[in-house]
């Protein structure tokens, strides 16, 4: 086996270059992808056809989001922009908003959309919360007005009204009804955002498996060149020649994911939580399972060449799928979420982000870990048994 280990750490003198530009992706879309969602807030316009107090309060409301920008615009301007899609949305406030708040009536607002997501059903809770707030303040006014008018009948209800809608909203301003407070429970540092460690885990797992799938794939590269077979006639036995592949594959991978792990950790300054041995050893486990997948794939394939075409269809889709590119938590779909069980990326995200973004410790590591190591296991059966040692 040693020896076929060394013929393998020979050959990475000429593929060197392809480990260093995996490496340096992931640290540079980790980076872009980074800066683009912090601080990101969607853009929607809001359109004021009613020009009252109320409506002109709601609009002031809005505007003090801190998660979507609401910014006021006119009819004509707000439909080109959203069919255009320079704008996620615009909210109509129709005529009459007035009357129908100081009526106690329901409340309709039109909302200018292309689509359906996140954002426009964000903006219609918290709308709605605005709403809500409003004119409850308003039956509250009314009531303090009925009161104030029986002690004084010859006060003037309308400046009693106005004063107590202001006091109302001035104590949902000021004296908030509610305040949730939290803190992170066994985390040094809080300074990382979430966008941040999602971005660095999912990319690294991403370009990192390129390299150890590629990586055993040197079994195909001496098929071609008739090594394979020459190796099969040697004293060298199956099982060294398959595991001395195997392992500098595995070195390989390994190597990779703890550069980036570092390079994130001094380079980017993510702090990966209090259990660097439960980082690493969700690591360990996602690479046996990944260079297991690349025996497989190398199984099913018949040359280098329908690998090339075979594995980014696999890697890319299996990455979506698994959270690499986004959370899993925005995704609803049941089908999706099924699929995304099955797939190496999911679990290692998630035993690697419990650590580093919820503040968890080893444990949080090992189910993940006994599920990787289940996967490669599998993957590792299925690639010895489609593989022909002819």
């Amino acid at each position: 086996m040693l020896s076929i280990i060394k013929l393998r750490l020979l050959g990475l003198r000429n593929d060197y270059m392809i480990l260093l530009l995996m490496t340096v992706m992931a640290l540079g879309f980790t980076a872009i992808f980074a800066s683009s969602f912090d601080g990101y807030r969607p853009t929607v316009l809001v359109v004021d056809e009613d020009m009252s107090s109320f409506s002109e309060a709601l609009l002031n409301e809005l505007e003090d989001e801190k998660g979507i920008s609401f910014e006021a615009s006119d009819m004509e301007s707000a439909v080109e922009k959203v069919e255009k899609g320079k704008v996620y949305a615009a909210l109509v406030i129709p005529k009459g908003f007035d009357g129908i708040i100081r009526d106690g009536e329901r409340v309709s607002l039109g909302v200018i959309k292309v689509k359906e997501d996140a954002v426009i059903l964000t903006m219609q809770k918290v709308v709605s919360g605005i709403v809500v707030k409003m004119a409850g303040g308003i039956r509250i006014a009314d009531t303090a007005a009925d009161f104030v008018q029986l002690l004084k009948p010859e006060a003037d209800m309308g400046a009693v009204k106005e004063s107590a809608y202001r006091s109302v909203m001035d104590a949902w301003e000021y004296k908030k009804p509610l305040e949730i407070t939290s803190d992170a429970a066994r985390t040094e540092s809080a300074s990382s955002s979430d966008n941040l460690k999602h971005s660095m885990i999912g990319f690294s797992l991403f370009f990192s498996m390129y390299t150890m799938v590629f990586g055993i794939s040197t079994i195909l590269s001496d098929r071609q060149y008739k090594t394979w077979q020459r190796m099969l006639i040697t004293p060298v036995s199956k099982a060294s020649i398959l595991g001395g592949s195997m392992l500098v594959a595995y070195f390989i991978g390994a190597v990779q994911i703890g550069i980036l792990i570092l390079a994130g950790w001094y380079i980017i300054g993510i702090d990966w939580g209090s259990s660097i041995p439960g980082i690493l050893t969700v690591a360990a486990s996602f690479v046996f399972a990944v260079t297991s997948m690349g025996l497989m794939l190398s199984g099913v394939v018949k040359t280098h060449a329908q690998l090339s075409a075979m594995a980014p269809v696999v890697l890319t889709c299996t990455s979506m799928l698994g959270g690499c590119m986004w959370p899993l938590e925005i995704v609803n779909n049941k089908v999706l979420l099924l699929l995304a069980e099955l797939t190496p990326q999911k679990w290692a995200i998630q035993g690697m982000e419990s650590i580093a973004s919820k503040g968890m410790g080893f444990e949080a590591a090992v189910f993940p870990a006994i599920v990787l190591m289940a996967m490669g296991v599998l993957f590792f059966i299925i690639g010895v048994k489609i593989m022909k040692f002819e």
